[in-house]
């Protein structure tokens, strides 16, 4: 793929889903998709914008990028990523995300789980009518005024299957520095994030031929186990 054109990182983290594919860490059955935002490390950016903040931020606009993701639920590890300005709006995404791991790994997903920023009836016929999947939109009845309008998915047991994204994102944010690296420019984002979560599918990797999948999604525990068994050597 890397001789085909496709930039060398992006082409390690492709690498690294397939070897997880095959050896069954990722089954790719129960999909995820959200996005995160990614400040820009210089306000002067070219490539960055302005967007909405998370709610937790405490300022309501921010610049740089968004990180638009698809993971694997069981696993809690990334299939397949692409990168906007931060006012770009998540929808569009979603179809781009699915259609692009299903054209890469020719995997067949059952579920696929998002919010309610991804909603609208061409998607979930898409889903339903190609992927043969069931489309899940988890709304938060916190942010639904009318409760009546809800749909028969935002059940707390479906809202938390959700759960697993935030983590991930949580988890290679703070331990990658990912929420502000210290690049500039699109390329240079672009790869570090595909670096990023080819490491957080390369832990997943090392724990799971080390014999501990309880450490699958902790970078820092996997490193310090394989760093006491070699020391035992």
């Amino acid at each position: 793929r890397h001789a085909a054109g496709a930039p060398l990182h992006e082409s390690l983290f492709v690498l690294a889903v397939l070897q997880a594919l095959r050896r069954r860490l990722i089954g790719a059955r129960d999909l995820i998709i959200d996005s995160a935002p990614i400040l820009a490390w210089r306000r002067r950016d070219p490539d960055a914008a302005f967007g909405h903040a998370p709610a937790q931020y405490p300022r309501p606009l921010l610049r740089g990028f968004r990180v638009h993701t698809l993971i694997c639920r069981g696993s809690g590890l990334p299939l397949f990523f692409l990168l906007s300005p931060a006012n770009a709006h998540d929808a569009p995404f979603a179809k781009l995300l699915l259609a692009g791991a299903v054209r890469l790994y020719r995997i067949r997903p059952r579920v696929v789980r998002l919010d309610a920023a991804y909603w609208g009836l061409h998607l979930i016929a898409w889903i339903h009518a190609v992927l043969g999947a069931v489309a899940v939109i988890a709304w938060n009845p916190k942010r639904q005024k009318n409760r009546s309008c809800l749909p028969p998915t935002w059940t707390k047991e479906e809202l938390g299957k959700r759960s697993s994204i935030e983590r991930f994102f949580g988890r290679v944010f703070l331990f990658f520095h990912l929420q502000r690296p210290p690049l500039c420019g699109w390329s240079e984002i672009a790869s570090q994030v595909a670096l990023t979560y080819a490491a957080s599918i390369i832990v997943g990797l090392a724990a799971q031929q080390a014999g501990r999948p309880d450490l699958i999604r902790s970078p820092k525990r996997v490193l310090a186990h394989l760093w006491q068994e070699d020391s035992q050597l």
